[in-house]
């Protein structure tokens, strides 16, 4: 039997995002070389990073779309891809991140955070403590996983 809509909405209002967030969080400082970025995102498999202040604070964001679109990647004859790390670091990362992102905390509802990502398409949202330290993030990805497991 199908479930109703209204079981999924109850069950998406009842389960904190602490639950569904993927964590510890993988972030890259303000004050990173840009090449940093491409390195983490490939070496971690991951579209988003949350950037920090050197007080581990949440400050912006940046995306694997973002670096795409700053510099593209080259092909190499053996089908791999190939950055230019000293292009990449031309560019300074609290330049073109997302500043200020939109942030949830983990004892929120999953259904506040689709909301948002719906009204807003986020492709993530980075969940914080009180403090304004990453301790979480929660993306699509995390919450369909969430969702078949």
């Amino acid at each position: 039997m199908a479930a109703k809509k209204s079981d999924i909405k109850k069950f998406f209002l009842e389960t904190k995002i602490s639950q569904v967030m993927a964590s510890p969080v993988i972030t890259v400082k303000e004050t990173d070389n840009f090449a940093l970025v491409q390195e983490k995102i490939a070496l971690y498999d991951v579209r988003h990073l949350p950037v920090v202040n050197d007080a581990g604070c949440l400050v912006g964001l940046i995306s694997q779309r973002d670096l795409y679109q700053i510099h593209s990647p080259r092909r190499l004859e053996d089908g791999s891809w190939y950055y230019d790390k000293e292009a990449l670091n031309r560019f300074l990362l609290s330049k073109v991140m997302a500043s200020n992102p939109f942030t949830l905390k983990p004892d929120d509802t999953l259904y506040s955070a689709i909301e948002a990502m719906v009204r807003f398409k986020f492709g993530c949202i980075p969940i914080v403590d009180d403090y304004q330290i990453p301790c979480g993030i929660l993306t699509r990805h995390t919450i369909l996983k969430f969702c078949v497991s």
